[in-house]
């Protein structure tokens, strides 16, 4: 009876010293699908280091200017965050005694797309014009906070500036972009 009391307990062992080793490969796999934390200890985003190697050319910021509108601001900012070839966005925050929403947008989790609110000591029109130091491409796309626009349709308008700059002529707005557009598929 006693030999058949250590066998038990011995197979509980083995038993119980596999279940562990299984789970120790199951969380380190799981371990490494988690983002890396960066030298300051936040968390960052596997895709970030992506846009870092890409050239200036490749990539477009965006300047989105907001005043009084945070919640429309946070669905937009969002929504462009699955854009292709965005580096970064720029928000001109134009509440002038108010913080930015910088807290609040980093508690939606981490983002594919850094976000930085640029806080302005006047309401001005003309505040998304300014030369930001944060602005590394040579592509700028400026919008209001209350404008929607596809993703298709800013791939195409950048696709279409990368086709304008090789050819000497970088200017182009979304108005010109449609009727390019629209030209486009007449012609063909």
């Amino acid at each position: 009876m006693r030999f058949l009391g250590r066998m038990i307990r011995m197979k509980m062992l083995r038993l119980s010293c596999a279940i562990i080793v299984i789970l120790l490969f199951f969380f380190g796999a799981l371990a490494a699908l988690l983002p890396n934390a960066d030298e300051t200890g936040k968390l960052g985003v596997r895709r970030a280091a992506w846009y870092s190697e890409k050239s200036s050319e490749d990539s477009f910021t965006l300047i989105m200017q907001t005043y009084n509108r945070t919640d429309l601001l946070l669905k937009m900012l969002n929504h462009y965050q699955a854009m292709p070839h965005l580096s970064r966005i720029l928000v001109v925050w134009n509440n002038v005694g108010q913080d930015p929403p910088v807290d609040l947008w980093e508690s939606w989790g981490p983002h594919p797309v850094p976000v930085l609110f640029k806080k302005q000591s006047a309401n001005l029109m003309r505040n998304r014009l300014q030369n930001f130091p944060e602005i590394q491409t040579q592509a700028i796309l400026m919008m209001d906070d209350d404008t929607l626009v596809s993703a298709h349709d800013v791939s195409f308008a950048f696709s279409v500036w990368q086709f304008l700059i090789q050819k000497g002529s970088p200017n182009l707005g979304l108005e010109s972009m449609y009727l390019l557009s629209d030209a486009l598929l007449l012609s063909r």
